[in-house]
């Protein structure tokens, strides 16, 4: 038992990678089978593949759970590795969504922005639009981090989710600019100038893997960061703030740091969003999806850095099933949020370090049963030994 999650420690990124790569092929090769088993009349097997297929993701479901893994791990930075919990995290959500979606409004020809920009948005536009939203969201949470990042406790919570609120409430406001409370829409046939490839809700597939690109090398420099003397220091601060300030390290300024960081990779999360939906909700910016946020990273288990992955693979596959699936047998699933906010409070009734960090906990005690049982045995044959040689000496 030890071994496997052992290797899963190890190697647990590379083989759920691998398994998001193959995905969508897995999905072809099912519906495959399905048309094989139909065409030959084997009616037993096509009813049984098609129900199998009528319960796991599809593709699109398969974007929106990665997107939302991605958004876990980078607020797990914030939360489950330094102990800072925001419930405004929708703020940065939301203005890398909206760069994106005003990039492709603003930037053509005629517009008023200088050429250059125009120009070099016209040659790549999709890459520059995820650039400018990396770089919009780094800012943001700069300017809500300095404010915010030297209280502690409630008090940075309850100043995360004000400053949020301006956020959302200002999208409203300004509805020229962002749509108001109908989002920003029209962002239909965005393309990946690099390659020339058209990314949307039109070609689910190559949507998929650019999605699954950008978070995978996102999520490894995150992964790289907290493996990083500085990312030790993000635990040294969550585990004991004052003694950490004491040793040397300057907490202010990691705070404020990792909130960045969070900040930033959860603007392009957002960016992210928006390209297979082609438009903006502005229930991005609102507090739902902080809230929403929170609860993913807490299913799957803050402080495990997967966890958020696994989170929100339950959340959004419940959801589905909830909504699409059970509904057909008991009308009561309809009120999906009902039932997830049961499971969320059994979640943290019985399993309050969440599914993946429980199930470590669970490891690391049975590694350290095992280890106490060994030495207890050889402590025992150690002391009959002794007692044998005494024995021996004295007959």
């Amino acid at each position: 038992m030890s071994g496997l999650f052992g290797f899963f420690d190890r190697y647990g990124i590379l083989v759920l990678g691998a398994l998001l790569l193959v995905y969508p092929f897995l999905l072809k090769g099912l519906g495959e089978l399905i048309f094989l088993a139909e065409e030959h009349n084997l009616r037993s097997l096509a009813k049984a593949l098609l129900g199998f297929r009528a319960v796991i993701p599809s593709t699109p479901l398969m974007i929106q759970i990665i997107i939302y893994a991605f958004f876990g791990i980078a607020f797990n930075i914030l939360l489950g590795y330094t102990g800072m919990l925001s419930l405004g995290h929708a703020a940065f959500f939301g203005v890398g969504g909206y760069t994106v979606g005003l990039m492709h409004v603003w930037f053509k020809p005629g517009a008023a922005v200088p050429d250059w920009m125009v120009g070099a948005f016209t040659l790549f536009p999709l890459e520059t639009s995820l650039l400018s939203a990396v770089v919009v969201s780094a800012l943001v949470a700069l300017g809500v981090g300095m404010l915010a990042s030297r209280k502690r406790g409630v008090y940075f919570a309850m100043l995360t989710l004000a400053l949020s609120q301006v956020f959302y409430y200002a999208a409203q406001t300004f509805d020229r600019l962002t749509g108001g409370t109908d989002g920003l829409g029209g962002l239909a046939n965005m393309r990946l100038g690099s390659l020339n490839l058209q990314v949307g809700i039109m070609d689910a597939q190559v949507t998929y893997y650019f999605v699954f690109f950008i978070a995978a090398v996102s999520t490894a420099i995150i992964w790289q960061i907290l493996r990083s003397p500085f990312g030790h220091s993000l635990q040294a601060v969550r585990e004991n703030e004052r003694r950490a300030r004491n040793c040397g390290f300057d907490t202010d300024r990691i705070r404020l740091l990792v909130f960045v960081l969070s900040g930033m990779f959860s603007g392009l999360a957002g960016a992210l969003s928006i390209i297979y939906g082609e438009s903006v909700p502005i229930e991005n910016v609102h507090f739902g999806t902080s809230g929403q946020i929170v609860i993913i990273t807490l299913f799957g288990g803050a402080g495990v850095f997967l966890g958020p992955a696994v989170g929100s693979f339950i959340y959004w596959y419940l959801r589905q099933l909830m909504s699409t699936e059970f509904v057909k047998y008991l009308a009561i699933f309809q009120y999906w949020e009902m039932w997830v906010g049961g499971i969320f409070i059994l979640i943290v009734l019985f399993l309050p370090q969440g599914i993946l960090g429980s199930i470590w906990q669970w490891t690391v005690n049975f590694r350290a049963r095992r280890q106490m049982r060994e030495y207890r045995r050889k402590m025992t044959a150690a002391v009959q030994r002794a007692e044998e040689g005494i024995d021996d000496a004295h007959p």
